[in-house]
């Protein structure tokens, strides 16, 4: 949150299902090493994982625009460490999404139109990227990534991995699948 570094408490479920949280039911946090104003939150539970993404702007960004311009990755989080891994992203300061899952995180740019790039956790080195083929029309017929949360990953029980990408522009979604 702007204001602070904390996570809504779960409360339970209310008769209908649904989760409650409450604004008074919070447990704050203390930042990772290094990290400043905060753009973009990923937690991944299964190790302890938690990967931020720093805001950053530039001269042509519009008010509303939020750039990331550094991602930090913090491993055993909740186990008190707070040393950082940190990389800038391969779409620079057109970053406006990053998700994480398993090894690795991947980021996307406002104006790099669906191409993904991919940095591995442990160290934050680049792997490689992902383009829009042929098959969805090419760079060519494919828009901005133009949401916060543009990108969603998953891996798959066999160690693929799949990565959707929003895509409004010819009102499609994009899906990567890879298996390094």
């Amino acid at each position: 949150m702007a204001y602070g570094f904390f996570r809504y408490d779960f409360q339970g479920l209310d008769a209908k299902g649904n989760p409650i949280y409450s604004a008074d039911k919070i447990t704050v946090l203390d930042k990772p090493e290094s990290v400043n104003k905060v753009a973009r939150v990923c937690y991944l539970d299964d190790s302890d994982t938690l990967i931020i993404g720093e805001e950053g702007r530039n001269e042509e960004d519009l008010p509303s625009m939020r750039h990331i311009s550094r991602v930090f990755v913090c491993k055993e989080y909740l186990a008190g460490n707070r040393e950082t891994v940190s990389f800038v992203p391969g779409p620079g300061h057109e970053t406006g999404c990053v998700a994480a899952v398993g090894d690795y995180a991947f980021t996307g740019g406002w104006k790099t139109r669906g191409k993904i790039w991919v940095n591995r956790l442990s160290d934050g080195a680049e792997v490689g990227s992902f383009d829009p083929g042929e098959t969805v029309g090419g760079v060519e017929k494919t828009g901005w990534i133009d949401l916060l949360t543009g990108i969603n990953a998953f891996m798959r029980s066999t160690g693929e991995y799949l990565v959707f990408v929003e895509e409004n522009y010819k009102a499609k979604s994009l899906i990567y699948r890879w298996k390094p």
